[in-house]
């Protein structure tokens, strides 16, 4: 939903949304009066209020694990009802095509796509990339809107809320779409806007994690901020790597450029004493010590509302409970395959997790067990070498693939997995 709530107008409207089968109530739910920037979304008790002119009004209402709804509401109290997605069962997945090229139009070059709600967004060039525009499909690739972009974009970016941006040299916008049209709004400078972006990871009970590297990235802490507050609940180091920098990057070192004449440091062997591990942040290495002193690989991940570390560096998965304690930590191995290519995917629909290996550019796309982080379930691209750009939501792995050999513009593919 959109960072700001338009709450302006006469009349209140407040109602439950709750799932058609069980009868709960959902949280995290987006309310939309179409065609308009009102909006709002339900607190954990499935509750919502907002405020419009007249009645009656349409309300788009969505949910990643229901199915996008409009109702015409003409009452202010009113309980709404979303009918839950059913995970695609194995005999069923069998009567569709595994790859299927979803792409809208084969002469336009799919350059980005995130997805968007329960649609995909696209960033498409015309053949000499010099016209540019946006698409909104369904699943299989059917257009809902296009819009031609009067910017340059330069790729597209999701954050931790699930908000996408366009991204231009110099400029991020957020994108919104209200049913009927996009709309790019709140316009910031890039580099703030990606300095902040990158160090977001997710929100959780009130607060956004965060991550930061320090000592060349040879430790991450994560964050937990909140309420004017902020609170490190872990932290992940390399120190046999912070070793092998102290030793090689010592007060001599230092001094030795200093007689050099190197202008950055040309202060006392005091300064340059008191300032080691500031210089060492900077200082420039050659290519071996660039591979020694790689930065610590352990990404945060919000799975089931359950908080887990990544720890590739001492190949352990960290699960957190509800007050960021340490619960669980959990040896892996999948990560040591030379094959791997570091990356981790989780379904958007049902929160389970994928990871990659590249075998002679063909992508096998492994799913792993939720409780050990074992593979249990292989799904190979063939015939597609190198694909890029992986996302899988509701069962399905969405990529992108440029086919070189027939001259092919870079279009968007689906595969069942």
């Amino acid at each position: 939903m959109l960072a700001g709530v338009f709450t302006f107008g006469q009349i209140q409207i407040t109602g439950i949304v709750a799932d058609s089968l069980s009868g709960k109530p959902i949280g995290d739910v987006n309310i939309l009066v179409k065609g308009t920037l009102i909006g709002s979304a339900t607190d954990s008790t499935g509750a919502f209020s907002l405020k419009v002119s007249s009645l009656p009004v349409q309300l788009i209402v969505s949910e990643i694990r229901h199915h996008t709804s409009e109702f015409q509401v003409t009452e202010k109290d009113i309980v709404l009802r979303l009918a839950p997605k059913v995970q695609m069962l194995e005999a069923v997945s069998i009567q569709e095509e595994r790859i299927q090229n979803i792409h809208p139009d084969k002469k336009l070059y799919a350059y980005d796509f995130e997805f968007y709600e329960d649609f995909i967004l696209v960033l498409a060039f015309e053949k000499t990339k010099k016209k540019s525009q946006l698409l909104v499909l369904e699943d299989d690739g059917k257009v809902i809107l296009s819009t031609k972009l009067s910017v340059s974009p330069e790729g597209l970016f999701r954050d931790f809320l699930g908000n996408v941006h366009l991204l231009t040299v110099d400029s991020a916008f957020q994108i919104y779409y209200d049913y009927e049209n996009i709309h790019l709004l709140y316009s910031m400078q890039k580099w703030e806007f990606m300095s902040t972006m990158h160090q977001c990871k997710a929100e959780y009970n009130n607060c956004i994690l965060v991550n930061r590297g320090q000592y060349r990235g040879l430790e991450t802490l994560y964050f937990a901020i909140g309420e004017g507050k902020r609170r490190l609940f872990y932290s992940v180091a390399d120190s046999t790597k912070q070793s092998y920098l102290e030793r090689e990057y010592d007060i001599k070192y230092f001094i030795d450029l200093r007689n050099l004449g190197v202008e950055e440091y040309m202060v006392s062997v005091k300064t340059l004493r008191e300032n080691l591990d500031y210089y060492r942040q900077f200082v420039g290495t050659d290519w071996m010590d660039s591979k020694i002193l790689a930065p610590v690989y352990a990404p945060l991940y919000k799975i089931d509302d359950t908080v887990h570390i990544f720890d590739f560096t001492h190949s352990e998965v960290i699960r957190f409970d509800q007050q960021l304690n340490v619960k669980q930590k959990i040896p892996i191995n999948f990560h040591l395959d030379r094959r791997w290519t570091k990356q981790l995917v989780i379904d958007e629909t049902w929160q389970d997790i994928y990871t990659c290996y590249n075998r002679g550019g063909i992508t096998q796309i492994t799913k792993l067990d939720k409780s050990d982080f074992k593979p249990i379930k292989v799904s190979e691209v063939s015939g597609l070498i190198y694909i890029d750009k992986l996302k899988i939501r509701n069962g399905h792995a969405y990529f992108l693939h440029k086919d070189n050999f027939r001259n092919y513009n870079r279009m968007i593919y689906r595969m069942v997995l």
